[in-house]
Parts: C-alpha cells; sequence; structure tokens
C-alpha cells in the first residue's frame, strides 16, 4: 500500500502539472491574439518552449486546449499551425456574438448588484480615457474585460465560458483592423447606453442595445477588410 508521503507527493506533482499546462495555455493564447504569433504561422514547439521558460509536456498540453477552441490546427507528422482568419469565420463567430450576448445584457439587467454596476462605470471611465490618449490597442482591451464582466454578471458560467471562448477570436480579429476601424467612439457611447439599461434593469433593452453594437461594430469591421 502507498505511503501517505508518496500519495501527497504524487498529487503535488500533478497540481504543478496543471499549473504549468494552464501558465502554457495562456501565454500562448495572449501570443496568437495578440498577432505576435500571426496567423498560419507554424509553430516550433521546442522553441516556444525555451521562450516561455516551460517545459516541451504543457506547452504540448496547451497546444491541445487550444486546437479544441480552434485557435491553432495540429497536423499529424507536420506540426501545428496557428489558425488562418477568414471570413466565414469572422460571419459565424458574430452570427453567435449577436444571440449570446443579448442574452448576456438581459440576464446581467435582472441580476446585477449595485457592485458590479460600479465596476462597469470604473471600467467605462478607463475605456474613455484610453479613447482620450489615442491608446486603440488598449482600448480594445478594456473592451473585452467590459464584456466580459457583463457576462460574469449573467451569473451563468456557462455563457461566460462560451463567451470567453469566442473572444479569443474577436481579438484577433480587431488586432488586425484596429488602425482601419474608425467607430471607437461611437462604440463607447453604445456602451454607455448598454450600461444605463443594466443599471435601470431594463433587460429587454440592454439586450437590444448590445445586438445593435455588435451588428454596427461587424458591419464596420467587413468594411475594412
Amino acid at each position: 500500500m502507498l505511503s501517505t508521503s508518496i500519495l501527497a507527493a504524487s498529487s503535488q506533482k500533478r497540481k504543478q502539472e496543471a499549473s504549468l499546462s494552464a501558465t502554457a495555455y495562456r501565454l500562448i493564447k495572449e501570443k496568437i491574439i495578440s498577432l505576435a504569433l500571426p496567423p498560419a504561422a507554424l509553430i516550433d514547439e521546442s522553441e516556444l518552449a525555451r521562450e516561455l521558460g516551460i517545459g516541451l509536456t504543457p506547452v504540448r498540453q496547451a497546444l491541445r486546449r487550444l486546437a479544441m477552441e480552434n485557435l491553432v490546427v495540429i497536423l499529424p507528422r507536420r506540426g501545428t499551425l496557428v489558425a488562418d482568419l477568414n471570413l466565414s469565420d469572422l460571419q459565424k463567430i458574430y452570427e453567435i456574438r449577436i444571440e449570446l450576448e443579448g442574452l448576456a445584457c438581459r440576464l446581467a439587467a435582472e441580476r446585477s448588484t449595485p457592485e458590479q454596476i460600479e465596476q462597469m462605470t470604473r471600467l467605462m471611465q478607463d475605456a474613455l480615457l484610453l479613447r482620450a490618449e489615442g491608446e486603440n490597442r488598449q482600448l480594445l482591451m478594456a473592451d473585452h474585460q467590459l464584456h466580459m464582466l457583463i457576462a460574469q454578471t449573467a451569473h451563468n458560467e456557462f455563457l461566460e465560458e462560451m463567451l470567453e471562448r469566442l473572444y479569443g477570436h474577436v481579438l484577433r480579429l480587431w488586432n488586425v483592423s484596429i488602425h482601419r476601424v474608425s467607430g471607437l467612439q461611437e462604440a463607447l457611447d453604445e456602451h454607455h447606453q448598454i450600461l444605463e439599461a443594466i443599471r435601470m434593469h431594463n433587460g429587454a433593452e440592454a439586450s437590444q442595445l448590445m445586438q445593435q453594437h455588435i451588428r454596427r461594430f461587424q458591419a464596420e469591421f467587413l468594411s475594412t477588410i
């Protein structure tokens, strides 16, 4: 029978491996989203492991997880590629976003707490400051944080998880076109209206405003391609 110390050591090792895999996943995903690993690039697993200071095993585990999210493509005996960007995927992503984020806004309006409303308000203030300073890439990250806070405020972890997965693709698309998109101030104005609807617990209006916001941004994005 295994001793308690051996079992404890085995459990600790598994936790460390899981932590390294999670770290590798986060760092590689950030590289893909920021385009440091560009679309269709061949990933050198050994070089990536050295760069991240993490072993090959957690890097490969992270890549398998990213493949499940369609951010990389694993080709047997050929290697792993960063998933390419294409118009068809963009349209599918926005179709899902319109429905899921509309639902998230409705639920957030029904379930939000004063503390969550205050947190959204602070994020909006940060976004306005970034816009005034011309920090458009940081503004996109603030936008992402606001959208995900709305999802968290819906208090539905399954909905939140689906939206977080979608945003890996959305942020990549935004980083490709941010220098050509002109309606950022309009997007901030729309966010303010959405926040006010959530603050007033008007789920129907919050949902409608979010869906209109996504449709407008989709149309503007498509015009830049």
